[in-house]
């Protein structure tokens, strides 16, 4: 609390010490949302609101024999580009007079946990409304879809590993990419879970020759969201599964955030005069975009 005097008159504020207390409870909300893009996305440190853009050079680069002449031949290089673009997303609140003297009431600390909470859930609204409506991302032609042996099985998994291995980069050429995760609906988190955990697999009753240690145990890092099977967002799916790439070796999402800073921000101001009262807003600065499609696999969840 500071007391300021100016012309006679004295006014109080107490917004600083409002403003501690709320960063430390903002990220209390932020943790109770469900952070699995932070998981999956790569994160772009951006400096502004500009679009932003990635060029991916393209090109013959592989080396050619050199004749007796000793004359080295010239390559070509292309290249391939990828946007996104932070924005701004806000809201605010105010605490009454009233709220501060009964804080018995937690109105100090209840409200910055919303605030982080509603940056979390805006996050994950922009988040998966780009991911999953990704027909024209993933797609036969940028052969990156299971459409046939393509459920949480043994078999689904070798079906999808297989085409994501097939993949080639930009010149045709085997891309040499290793998938690192499966990202799976809620509905088969469990199915998921158990072929990563498991030791040996159940053999069925086929007569063939099988062999009873689990080749996949922990061959890739799960994880799983609500929002994939949510109905209120276009391409949702409780069957449908993705194997994806380590985002740090190749994204196919990024989150894009100023200055680096994914997590929303709380500051408190002095109401207006005529309140009797405090205000204090939450804003987060991001993005998001699907990158490179090379990047991961969507399998169906169909079976064949």
């Amino acid at each position: 609390q500071r007391i300021n005097a100016s012309g006679g008159f004295s006014t109080v504020s107490i917004a600083n010490v409002l403003s501690n207390v709320a960063n430390k409870f903002l990220m209390r909300g932020w943790n109770a949302v469900d952070m699995t893009p932070l998981q999956i996305a790569r994160i772009r440190n951006v400096r502004d609101f500009k679009t932003v853009t990635t060029v991916s050079l393209t090109g013959d680069l592989t080396f050619d024999k050199v004749g007796a002449s000793g004359e080295i031949k010239h390559g070509q290089i292309g290249d391939m580009t990828y946007t996104n673009k932070a924005d701004t997303y806000a809201k605010m609140l105010a605490i009454t007079r009233t709220d501060i003297i009964n804080d018995d009431l937690g109105a100090l600390t209840d409200v910055p946990m919303k605030l982080g909470r509603g940056g979390a859930l805006k996050l994950n609204d922009i988040f998966w409304t780009e991911f999953l409506a990704n027909t024209s991302f993933f797609t036969s032609g940028n052969s990156n879809v299971n459409e046939g042996v393509a459920d949480m099985t043994t078999g689904g998994l070798a079906a999808t590993e297989v085409v994501f291995m097939n993949q080639t980069d930009p010149d045709g050429l085997p891309l040499g990419l290793q998938p690192a995760i499966l990202l799976v609906p809620t509905a088969l988190k469990a199915a998921a879970m158990t072929l990563m955990n498991s030791e040996l697999l159940i053999s069925g009753t086929s007569t063939a020759t099988q062999g009873s240690t689990n080749i996949w145990r922990g061959r890739f890092r799960v994880y799983s969201s609500p929002y994939m099977s949510n109905s209120a967002y276009t391409g949702y799916s409780a069957a449908a599964w993705y194997m994806l790439a380590d985002p740090a070796d190749l994204p196919v999402i990024e989150i894009a955030a100023l200055n680096g800073r994914v997590e929303p921000t709380v500051e408190t101001a002095d109401a207006e005069f005529n309140v009797l009262g405090v205000q204090m807003r939450g804003y987060s600065d991001v993005g998001v975009n699907l990158q490179e499609y090379r990047a991961g696999v969507r399998a169906d969840g169909g079976s064949s």
